[in-house]
């Protein structure tokens, strides 16, 4: 038996990494369904803030989704009124998903629930250790998933 099998994985830390990453991915998705939202929907409202207005097929890149799945979820969004997109367009026109004000409201009831996920004490750090975290995993996603002019991560 390999030395690190026998030693455990928790020696190896992109085993240390991928688990404090679900960990973080599992607190994030509690925290979010507080205020009844999911992480994609959080990271589509997201993109709405930023950019008024885009296409369901962009929002499908930029976060990983089949334009398939995009589209599920965006008739989930408009049923909840939190962002709009015309019926009714013509094949090859554009259709441009907007946030509504109802969105907007969603998006800004998540602020302080994220807020307190994010403060270094809840995370086991000092402000110290976080930003010192914040960086390394900067370097750690530049290195191994560098954005592509088609592809912005959330």
């Amino acid at each position: 038996m390999p030395g690190w099998v026998a030693a455990g994985p928790e020696g190896i830390p992109a085993y240390a990494l991928a688990r404090a990453g679900a960990a973080m991915n599992a607190a994030f998705a509690r925290r979010l369904a507080t205020v009844g939202l999911r992480p994609h929907t959080f990271f589509v409202l997201v993109h709405l803030a930023r950019e008024p207005a885009l296409t369901s097929a962009e929002l499908a890149r930029r976060l990983e989704m089949t334009p398939q799945s995009m589209s599920a979820l965006l008739a989930g969004l408009v049923d909840a009124g939190w962002v709009e997109r015309p019926a009714g367009a013509r094949r090859g026109q554009r259709i441009d998903v907007r946030l509504t004000d109802a969105g907007r409201r969603a998006l800004a009831d998540a602020g302080p629930v994220l807020a307190e996920l994010g403060r270094p004490q809840a995370m086991g750090l000092s402000a110290e250790e976080a930003a010192t975290l914040h960086t390394l995993l900067g370097r750690v996603l530049t290195h191994l998933d560098p954005p592509t002019p088609t592809r912005r991560h959330p």
